[in-house]
């Protein structure tokens, strides 16, 4: 749902389209994000004499409170700025889900990630390695697949996280390139506290502690075990010993063969199917991200071209290049926040010298919002979400065999209408609805009734500090009949839940919004669960290695790689 601020302009045919910016706001509730890139082709022709060049770019874990277009006066973010100044702003451009994998999923498919088995029932929400079975499915149409059918070079440079094999280590049937991309540089999968040496482990680090745990008692057990033995106080056999010995050793290794070696297993750059770093090292990534999109464009300048730039910053673990390092007035994280601006600013000037202006649209987005719970003891190192807890723009059409759950916002940018097409939105944790928002077209106001929300911790905190990200069921949530409805339009903080005596039309609202919830669930299909216990547990057969399995290690850079 994209309302518009008149924070600049939509350009018509034969002046620049630039600096669509869209908003993301909640952390922990999921609703879809509205693909700009959806627009009709007949409404293009007008607004355009030749098939614009497009570049998206992605931030990770950006929170709106973060860059200065809304409102923040101490992270330094000119660039992206000059891009909501020069452009247009939307203010209610609402993420599909609160983590990577889903939300990403429904960015490339203008589909909620329920549709496409991307949205999980366990606690596990995202993917967890490089090499899992799940990922995107290969039937699943993405923009670039659209455009590219349309003539553009499609390029992807930066985090994917959208899953590499299914069945074997060479099928990379979730490979960028399997899914509209021409050329691919970048993480298959995401940046981790774990890339970096001597930072805590980050990669599901409760069930790390626990399998440590068990190890040592195991160890201890042993320890006891043979003391006894050969002591003489405990009567049991050489051989009985030997094998509780090697069952010992066989837990320890069934599980630290992946989890003691995620820096090698998930922290990797590739080029198209080819591993260019084993590990990768942090202090070039940022400039070979840049050099690579930049690349692109100089490359493919004769377009037309579409470039996603998904860049790496801000995720954990902050890595940040020394130019930058200690500049900003909130400490790690906000070093990393201008050093992403910066890289903006790199790529629009690119555009700019390569005399692109006149005919590239650039997009600028975060995937979901700021991680409010990553600290590192009192240091925050997640963003912060303020008051609030491209297909036929190319000229293709959107697939008439399923549902398409982005809409055209083409006339909003245009200025020609204040709201988009969207009426009902619907946020989902994982698999289960928690909240429905509805614009109520006649009225204006903005509806949003919680059916579930989490049980923060500590209590008021808006988030579930301790805990990572917030669960989307069992005791970790609250339920709510009738649920906590709100109107947008005059409480954005929804910090004042209605009732039948405060609010009049109480009942008739949420009657609307149950039979949305009913007219929606009948669209579901049954599809196969890519975030599955089994698919996103870590299998050796699938693990991309530039080297003889379990050698892996290459650094394939030619050398002539610059710091920033």
């Amino acid at each position: 749902m994209g309302e518009f601020q008149p924070y600049g302009a939509f350009r018509q045919k034969g002046e620049h389209l630039k600096g669509i910016f869209p908003l993301f706001k909640r952390v922990y509730l999921a609703t879809l994000l509205c693909l700009v890139i959806l627009l009709n082709a007949c409404e293009v022709s007008v607004a355009l004499d030749l098939k614009p060049n497009i570049v998206l770019m992605l931030a990770d874990d950006l929170g709106i409170g973060d860059i200065g277009c809304y409102g923040n006066n101490t992270v330094r973010t000119p660039n992206i700025d000059q891009l909501a100044k020069e452009g247009v702003k939307l203010t209610q451009h609402i993420a599909a889900a609160s983590l990577c994998t889903p939300s990403r999923a429904a960015f490339l498919t203008g589909r909620y990630p329920i549709r496409s088995g991307m949205a999980s029932s366990s606690a596990y929400r995202a993917l967890q390695w490089n090499a899992g079975s799940g990922g995107l499915p290969v039937n699943e149409t993405s923009f670039a697949k659209v455009v590219r059918q349309q003539g553009y070079a499609t390029g992807l440079v930066g985090k994917w996280h959208q899953g590499v094999n299914c069945e074997s280590v060479n099928d990379h049937c979730h490979h960028p390139l399997n899914h509209g991309f021409d050329y691919f540089y970048g993480m298959p999968f995401t940046l981790l506290n774990n890339c970096q040496d001597n930072k805590p482990p980050e990669l599901d680090a409760a069930f790390q502690a626990k399998l440590w745990f068990y190890t040592q008692v195991i160890a201890l057990a042993v320890l006891t075990l043979l003391t006894g033995k050969i002591t003489g106080l405990v009567s049991v056999t050489w051989k009985a010993a030997m094998c509780f010995s090697l069952f010992g050793l066989l837990f320890f290794a069934s599980w630290f063969s992946s989890y003691g070696f995620v820096k090698y297993w998930n922290c990797i750059l590739m080029r198209n199917n080819n591993i260019t770093e084993q590990p990768m090292k942090l202090e070039r990534s940022a400039y070979l991200i840049l050099q690579e999109a930049v690349s692109f464009i100089q490359r493919k300048k004769h377009g037309p071209f579409l470039l996603f730039v998904s860049f790496l910053h801000v995720h954990t673990p902050l890595f940040t290049t020394e130019r930058f390092l200690g500049k900003s007035r909130h400490g790690i994280y906000g070093d990393n926040v201008e050093e992403m601006d910066w890289l903006v600013g790199q790529i629009v000037d690119a555009i700019d010298k390569e005399g692109l202006r006149n005919n590239t649209l650039i997009y600028f987005a975060s995937d979901h919002g700021g991680q409010l719970e990553a600290q590192e003891g009192r240091i925050q190192l997640g963003g912060w979400n303020g008051i609030y807890k491209v297909a036929h723009l190319a000229g293709g059409a959107v697939p008439q065999d399923r549902i398409i759950d982005g809409k055209n916002l083409l006339p909003l940018l245009q200025q020609n209408i204040k709201h988009s097409e969207h009426e009902f939105m619907f946020h989902y944790c994982g698999s289960y609805l928690h909240a429905v928002r509805w614009h109520q077209k006649d009225s204006g106001a903005l509806w949003k009734a919680h059916y579930v929300t989490p049980v923060f911790h500590p209590k008021g905190a808006g988030a579930c500090y301790g805990k990572g990200i917030c669960p989307c069921f069992g005791e970790g949530v609250t339920h709510h009949d009738p649920p906590l409805l709100f109107d947008l339009s005059r409480d954005p903080s929804e910090a004042m839940p209605l009732s039948s005596d405060t609010e009049p039309v109480f009942h008739a609202v949420l009657k609307r919004i149950e039979k949305a919830v009913g007219e929606h669930r009948g669209t579901l299909a049954s599809v196969p669960q890519q975030l599955s216990l089994y698919n996103i547990m870590w299998k050796p057969w699938l693990q991309p290695c530039c080297g003889t399995f379990p050698f892996c290690w290459c650094d394939k850079e030619d050398g002539s790689v610059h710091s920033l």
